[in-house]
């Protein structure tokens, strides 16, 4: 129930109203006190809504300010909306915490007679509930097509069933969306189209793009394309955010270059993609980005040679999955030489390659890195990281020495090797949650002992459930 409350002076009061069918209920009093009830009967709904909406505006014209989470129930209004204006929008896209330039346009915009300078108002006068309401009010005009599938979706998200349309709002515009296919609408594009012709999406800061073809194989063809030219705002990128394995498998999805969408978006400041099949028709060159998130069952070795070769000066953060040799494959960490050597990510201070069947390899190889002084954290966590692997960290451990987090959780790791490791490294470095598979120095030893030779080992590591966290 909607609750507003008059604060001046020496009054302090409260009132709540309710609609329900041809009725309403006010409850009203002294703040602190339970108040009285009354309930007022129409004709009709319609005539009941109208006297609701009407009682609304009464008391907010008194002083009544809206409080908490709850936007009453209003009707829904056309929107305005005022042309283009190039030189106060790129005052924005210069700085978009910048109060002053947003202030400005919102008078511009008011002037217009566009409600979305309203919001602007609000959002700085830190009048939320005006602000909720006149979003309520404006939304399906400032949505179009979206509207009916964000309206579905309201309230409805957990980590395995996410909703198809989710859109966050700031000063009146588009903050963040997230758009997927479902199953009245299989293909993901058509909300895309409906996103891209909206004035509410000038400025776009992020963008999640969901399961996009829901009637067989997932697919992300096109999309760079589409995206090309628009949402000038846009700073991070989400490419294949359907949940695994609830809505797909990751073999079974197929992703376009992804060096087309750092070349569809040069400002912007992270990417992320996660599909089965990949790869990159030029370079991962970027002047920009902070952040590339990869994340594949099978990166190919297409990619691994492009990463370890892409320059990327301002990247702090870069993930990779490499995956299994069964599903696409992996290059040689030879591939990865230039981003070991310190030459293409003079600023990367979070380096985790996960999900690899190459993670006892990679502990040797970045020890001896020009890399590893420069980093703050190591990732290692779901792969096939295994007691020969925390025996290589510990035998270099004054390399590794100086990091803050040292991740080698879903792996193979039994009890007694996640101990020494923390006595090595310290409880607050490690993190060790969850492994795969459970294994013993003794055990490991045991299997290095009874192998006849790398391959024999490998498959007696299946057997014991050593295996990347994702495969297929």
């Amino acid at each position: 129930m909607p609750r507003y409350e008059f604060v001046k002076g020496s009054s302090s009061k409260f009132w709540e109203i309710e609609l329900s069918g041809n009725s309403y209920t006010t409850i009203y009093g002294k703040i602190g006190t339970d108040g009285k009830s009354t309930t007022k009967d129409f004709k009709d709904a319609e005539t009941a809504k109208k006297k609701y909406e009407a009682i609304i505006k009464s008391k907010v014209k008194k002083g009544y300010a809206l409080v908490g989470d709850v936007a009453p129930d209003v009707e829904s209004s056309e929107a305005s909306f005022a042309p283009e204006n190039k030189e106060l929008e790129q005052a924005i896209f210069n700085d978009r915490d910048d109060a002053q330039a947003w202030q400005v346009f919102g008078d511009w915009l008011q002037g217009e007679g566009d409600p979305r300078g309203e919001a602007i108002a609000l959002s700085f006068n830190n009048d939320g509930g005006k602000l909720k309401k006149l979003i309520a009010t404006y939304e399906q005009s400032w949505l179009g097509d979206l509207y009916e599938s964000y309206e579905k979706c309201k309230g409805h998200d957990d980590k395995y069933f996410k909703p198809e349309t989710v859109i966050d709002w700031k000063h009146g515009f588009m903050e963040h969306a997230r758009i997927a296919a479902d199953h009245e609408d299989t293909r993901g594009e058509t909300k895309l189209k409906a996103l891209l012709a909206l004035p509410a999406a000038r400025f776009l800061h992020s963008l999640t793009i969901g399961l996009y073809v829901a009637d067989s194989s997932n697919g992300y063809s096109g999309i760079a394309e589409r995206l090309k030219g628009k949402l000038p705002m846009l700073r991070h990128l989400f490419v294949g955010d359907f949940v695994y394995p609830d809505e797909t498998e990751m073999s079974w999805s197929e992703m376009e270059p992804i060096d087309g969408f750092l070349n569809a978006f040069p400002h912007l400041h992270s990417l992320r993609v996660r599909s089965g099949n990949m790869s990159v028709k030029g370079s991962l060159d970027h002047a920009e980005l902070r952040s590339l998130i990869i994340e594949s069952g099978g990166v190919g070795a297409a990619i691994t040679k492009k990463v370890g070769s892409a320059k990327l000066p301002k990247l702090e953060n870069l993930e990779l999955w490499t995956g299994q040799e069964d599903y696409g494959g992996y290059g040689p960490l030879s591939d990865y030489a230039p981003l070991l050597a310190g030459e293409t990510c003079p600023n990367l201070k979070h380096l985790r390659f996960k999900n690899a069947e190459q993670a006892d390899d990679f502990v040797n190889v970045l020890a001896e890195s020009a890399l590893l002084p420069q980093l703050e954290t190591v990732d290692l966590s779901m792969g096939m990281f295994t007691p020969r692997g925390a025996r290589r960290l510990i035998e270099h451990k004054a390399k590794y020495a100086h990091l803050t987090s040292l991740d080698v959780s879903e792996c193979c790791l039994g009890e007694d090797v996640i101990k020494d490791l923390k006595k090595h490294f310290g409880a607050k470095v490690i993190n060790a949650v969850e492994q795969n598979a459970e294994i013993s120095y003794a055990e490991w030893d045991e299997a290095v002992n009874d192998a006849e030779d790398e391959d024999e080992l490998n498959d007696m590591l299946l057997d014991m459930d050593c295996y990347t966290q994702v495969g297929e």
